[in-house]
């Protein structure tokens, strides 16, 4: 649902898994209205996103509406300052409604408070009462052990994870390629790829250094060329490292380090049989045909 055009023709007629809904009452102690928030906060958080409506009847309704400040206190400012109380804050949207557009009435100087809490894959959030809060149906209730070990792993396997890897070129099995790919579904954006030093192969193309790549993910991963498989290591190199930078979706930074040793990871091209003059002649060729083909796209 986009709040920018959301009006309250568009509630249910009652709470679900989605929604939760609070009578204008709820003002008249804002200590529980501050429970009530940052614990649907975490809940929806938790359970795939929602929606806190208060002002409302358990239909949907208005019911008055409740005051746009808490004292001198913008509502949104004072809302915000809730959220950010939760451990880790999830994203979130506010709305001020003013027009009921036939759903119950809003007094004057009032207004129904929607705040849309975001699907999270950094969870768990804990409120400020050290409980961590899902949905169930339409009830906001505390997590039970498992759940939250269950949401810890959720967060884990979500986070972009990337690693490198060597190979043969395919088609040319003379050159050997470096990659980085991705270890869980999540993607990784924005992604800078350093070697130090550069081996003497890339020597020529280090202005192309740090490559950049917009995404690497399980279905994208990113191989250049690094190497001949008759000089590997000798050529390569055995003291280089590799340096990825990524972030994830909601901008958070990540860097993966690790020593890169080409010998490691690709075995020697084996020429053996009665044939094996024909197969040298052959995979010198590819190398003379592969090494005036490299480039970087």
């Amino acid at each position: 649902m986009n709040l920018n055009t959301f009006d309250l023709t568009q509630l249910p007629t009652a709470e679900d898994d989605n929604y939760e809904f609070k009578s204008s009452k709820i003002e008249e102690n804002i200590k529980k209205f501050k429970e009530k928030l940052s614990c649907a906060a975490s809940a929806f958080a938790n359970s795939g996103g929602g929606y806190f409506v208060v002002g409302v009847n358990g239909q949907g309704d208005a019911d008055g509406g409740i005051l746009k400040k808490r004292g001198k206190q913008d509502l949104r400012d004072w809302v915000d300052n809730v959220i950010h109380e939760i451990q880790p804050p999830p994203s979130y949207d506010i709305k001020l409604v003013e027009d009921p557009d036939g759903r119950g009435t809003i007094d004057e100087g009032k207004a129904v408070l929607v705040v849309r809490i975001h699907e999270s894959f950094y969870g768990p959030h804990m409120a400020p009462d050290y409980h961590y809060y899902i949905r169930a149906g339409a009830h906001t209730v505390k997590a039970k052990h498992f759940i939250v070990e269950a949401l810890w792993a959720k967060r884990n396997v979500r986070k972009p994870r990337l690693i490198h890897l060597f190979r043969l070129k395919p088609g040319y099995n003379s050159v050997i390629q470096l990659g980085v790919l991705a270890l869980t579904d999540a993607p990784a954006i924005n992604v800078s790829i350093q070697l130090n030093p550069l081996p003497q192969f890339l020597d020529s193309k280090s202005d192309y250094f740090p490559l950049k790549v917009p995404v690497v993910d399980s279905n994208n991963p990113f191989f250049f060329d690094t190497a001949l498989w008759f000089e590997d290591n000798d050529y390569f190199g055995d003291n280089i490292s590799i340096e990825v930078k990524y972030s994830d979706l909601s901008g958070n930074d990540y860097t993966y380090e690790s020593p890169v040793k080409i010998t490691d990871g690709i075995s020697p091209i084996q020429l053996s049989g009665p044939n094996y003059p024909e197969k040298i002649v052959t995979e010198l060729k590819s190398i003379k045909d592969a090494i005036s083909k490299i480039k970087f796209k």
